[in-house]
């Protein structure tokens, strides 16, 4: 991944959740290594003004990053169509219980949830919840691309990757020798 991408975070902005687990670029640093842009105070402040999750954004970052774990391991299970593991099902539920849901009858005369406030970690877990075991489970996928690996609800049932551009890295890389990544 470039350095331009990294700084533009154009994967940002989908899902709450997702923006919440996409904060680790895979594979994406000078040495190969994972690039967390939490741990920049650059990087962080970028994810903060371009997240959907505002209610997350606001929160401090050891919260973040502690909230960020278990979201990651529940979105990998989920990805790889596995349960969740139960020590992050439990802390997941635990968080999740303290975000109140409200029920409404839309114009459209039809039934819908709302969240009801509650704390922004609490909110995360229980969207972290229905995304890794609701209905959208199917679509979550978590991108195989070099330098990527980041979590996305594919639109297509074969969609692979999360961009065009990683799965046009994805395809070079294919193409060339072992050791000219």
């Amino acid at each position: 991944m470039s350095l331009k991408n990294l700084h533009a975070m154009p994967w940002i902005g989908e899902h709450p959740v997702l923006d919440l687990a996409n904060t680790v670029v895979c594979g994406a640093g000078p040495d190969r290594g994972d690039v967390d842009l939490l741990a920049s105070p650059a990087l962080a402040g970028a994810w903060r003004e371009r997240t959907a999750a505002r209610g997350l954004a606001a929160l401090p970052l050891d919260e973040l990053t502690r909230l960020r774990a278990p979201v990651r391991t529940a979105l990998e299970a989920a990805a790889r169509q596995d349960p969740l593991p139960e020590a992050e099902r439990v802390h997941l539920n635990d968080l999740a219980a303290r975000a109140p849901v409200t029920f409404e009858v839309g114009e459209d005369g039809r039934l819908g949830e709302r969240e009801g406030g509650g704390p922004a970690a609490a909110a995360a877990a229980r969207q972290t919840l229905v995304l890794a075991a609701g209905p959208e489970q199917a679509r979550l996928r978590r991108c195989p691309a070099p330098s990527c690996g980041m979590f996305f609800l594919a639109r297509r049932r074969d969609q692979s990757w999360c961009s065009v551009g990683c799965g046009n890295r994805a395809r070079s890389a294919r193409r060339q020798p072992a050791g000219r990544h």
